[in-house]
């Protein structure tokens, strides 16, 4: 693929290298959170269930995948939903239901028995932990944030099993095909814990802003390890790719088996951009990053 060079960060060829990684990582005895990259149905833009099945192969139970809904998985118009925050709740159910059946995902999830936590679901049912308890960890640990309703969106479950559970942040591998363009990494993949379905707001209002913010929240409660697979593909948005979503078209690269992985999310994506033969220093998100988590 033009524009896409460097050799390979890591290859996994058997699961023994994987089970060797989460263990580098300090990946051990559950529970174990897994963030997974629900981005839209199209091929390559999500977390595949055989991804999952060669992590649920070598990580210890129980398990427990972290996504909440998103308008970017509805079919058909957004403003067609309900008004109505009920029904509208409802539609979301019913095409988060029909997104799982159509990848496939709920077929891995029913085999293995490991469950999928909405934080949407969380949020609407009253279930998060208090915004009393959350900030202050927070506010110690990264600084005040700027969207504060963040500091709401912490599972009640998940807060009060911390200090022992692991956050998996598993991001997809997705890269622009020039310079040019949106990279969509592990501090990205964090975006998806914002339980508004509807995350355009954040995008007009400040989008980086917005990713710090949720990553402040997380990465300052949680033990979090992130991992950026490129284990089935790596999606490389190109002007002219063979597929289509509604930010840009991509090409899928295929059987390379690309893993990256670390304890230092902005490391990892300045080592994984120097892999494709990309700097990121500059990038707006990586210097910001940098400025509040170190690296």
């Amino acid at each position: 693929m033009e524009g896409v060079t460097g050799m390979p960060l890591d290859v996994m060829e058997t699961r023994e290298d994987l089970s060797g990684v989460l263990g580098e990582l300090g990946v051990g005895e559950g529970p174990i959170w897994i963030k997974i990259n629900l981005t839209s149905p199209a091929e390559g833009m999500y977390t595949h269930p055989e991804v999952l099945k060669e992590f649920f192969a070598v990580l210890s139970r129980p398990v427990v995948l972290l996504e909440s809904y998103a308008v970017g998985r509805v079919r058909g118009p957004v403003a067609d939903l309900p008004q109505d925050e009920g029904a509208y709740l409802q539609a979301l159910r019913n095409e988060e239901r029909d997104y799982l059946r159509a990848t496939g995902l709920d077929e891995i999830l029913d085999m293995t028995g490991v469950g999928l936590l909405n934080l949407t679901e969380v949020c609407a049912a009253g279930e998060a932990a208090t915004r009393a308890d959350v900030q202050p960890i927070v506010e110690e640990a990264a600084g005040p944030v700027r969207f504060e309703e963040f500091y709401d969106a912490v599972p009640r479950s998940l807060f009060a099993q911390r200090h022992k559970g692991i956050l998996l942040n598993l991001a997809r591998m997705k890269v622009p095909a020039t310079d040019r363009g949106d990279w969509s990494l592990a501090l990205k993949n964090m975006f998806g814990l914002v339980p508004l379905p509807d995350r355009m707001p954040y995008h007009d209002a400040g989008l980086v802003d917005a990713l710090l913010d949720i990553n402040s929240v997380y990465r300052s409660l949680f033990h979090v390890v992130d991992i950026i697979e490129g284990l089935r593909s790596v999606v490389v948005y190109s002007g002219d790719g063979q597929h289509d979503v509604p930010w840009g078209r991509y090409d899928l690269v295929q059987d390379r088996r690309l893993l990256a992985w670390g304890n230092d999310p902005v490391s990892l994506e300045l080592e994984t951009a120097r892999h494709f033969g990309r700097d990121l220093s500059e990038r707006s998100l990586i210097r910001r990053a940098k400025a509040r988590f170190g690296t």
